[in-house]
């Protein structure tokens, strides 16, 4: 049977082509379908996000006759890019956010780091499993850019949140903000912590002395 596929962002550009029609078998699944991009375009699908008919799918998902498969890229800003989004296990760096922020056109950054907390509300914590709904995540972080952009005059953003288990003062979210002038980069970074904190797709189980819990969230949307 025959797929059409999409290509985005680096993809594109390593393979030469935007769009195809591959010929796969009828019982062929996602995966089967990018085994046969990558030998057909020598590029690698590697850590991309998979969407068939324009829904997030997984490797293992079936595909039928003349069904649209797009391969997406991590949805990050790149190095020539002003905005720089991220939700990863690794631990968070401000040195990163500020080599992506400071530049001359930039005359001002600001940055929030949030890090985990012991004791909390009188307990001792041993650690914190951050669990994240990562591609809606990025999804929520872009449109919280588009909003500080539109209320307050700054340039550069970045939003990197960790995932996984998380010891006391180690770093969870770094939010930074580049601009031309001082006061606008301090607003849009407050603007971003408070509209993140209520709307972004992430759960944190808190370990401590008294065992574990599910941190009380917020619900900035409607809710059955």
């Amino acid at each position: 049977m025959i797929v059409n596929i999409l290509l985005f962002a680096r993809l594109k550009r390593e393979a030469g082509i935007e769009s195809a029609r591959i010929e796969v078998s009828e019982s062929a699944t996602v995966r089967d379908v990018a085994d046969a991009v990558e030998r057909a375009y020598g590029v690698s699908l590697s850590g991309c996000m998979i969407a068939v008919d324009e829904r997030y799918a997984t490797a293992d998902t079936p595909v039928s006759q003349n069904v649209e498969i797009a391969f997406l890229p991590p949805v990050a800003g790149g190095a020539g890019d002003e905005t720089r989004c991220l939700v990863r296990s690794e631990p968070l760096s401000l040195d990163e956010a500020q080599t992506f922020l400071v530049r001359p056109e930039w005359g001002a950054q600001s940055y929030f780091v949030g890090t985990v907390r012991s004791p909390n509300k009188g307990i001792d914590i041993s650690y914190l499993r951050y669990e994240a709904y990562a591609p809606m995540a990025i999804r929520v972080m872009r449109d919280a850019v588009d909003l500080a952009r539109q209320r307050h005059a700054c340039a550069g953003i970045y939003i990197a949140h960790r995932v996984g288990e998380l010891r006391p003062a180690e770093p969870s979210i770094v939010i930074g903000v580049g601009s031309p002038h001082r006061r606008a980069a301090i607003e849009a970074c407050d603007f971003l912590i408070e509209h993140l904190k209520v709307y972004l797709p992430v759960w944190k189980l808190e370990v401590g002395e008294n065992g574990e819990q599910w941190v009380e969230g917020t619900t900035g949307a409607p809710v059955l």
